[in-house]
């Protein structure tokens, strides 16, 4: 880990302070004599489970990284069925070529 000076360390606690006490204001719209001392405010993770906060949650949008792998699975599944399609078209062109031979002989015999 990298060895941060302690100004870093005030700026870093200090944003994240201006952080939870906007979400604590606007959001959830206390008043400052109910507000909690601001160095309480720099202990912990921001647990706020709004539907301004959890918006593509809510609204169930996928995240772009999901987006991305389902677009690859797609493709891997055409690619797959486009193959199959091919291999299907060409063992049945193989056996109208070997059984050629034989109908020719007959259509001639005849």
């Amino acid at each position: 880990m990298k060895n941060r000076s302690k100004a870093y360390i005030r700026h870093q606690r200090e944003r994240i302070i201006r952080k939870k006490w906007a979400i604590l204001k606007d959001v959830m719209l206390r008043e400052s004599d109910f507000m909690p001392v601001r160095g309480r405010l720099s202990k912990g993770k921001v647990h706020c489970s709004c539907r301004m906060c959890r918006y593509e949650q809510f609204h169930s949008i996928p995240k772009t990284k999901h987006k991305a792998k389902l677009k690859t699975m797609e493709q891997e599944i055409d690619e797959y069925v486009y193959f199959l399609f091919h291999v299907a078209i060409l063992s049945f062109y193989t056996q109208i070529v070997q059984l050629l031979p034989c109908v020719t002989f007959f259509i001639v015999y005849i």
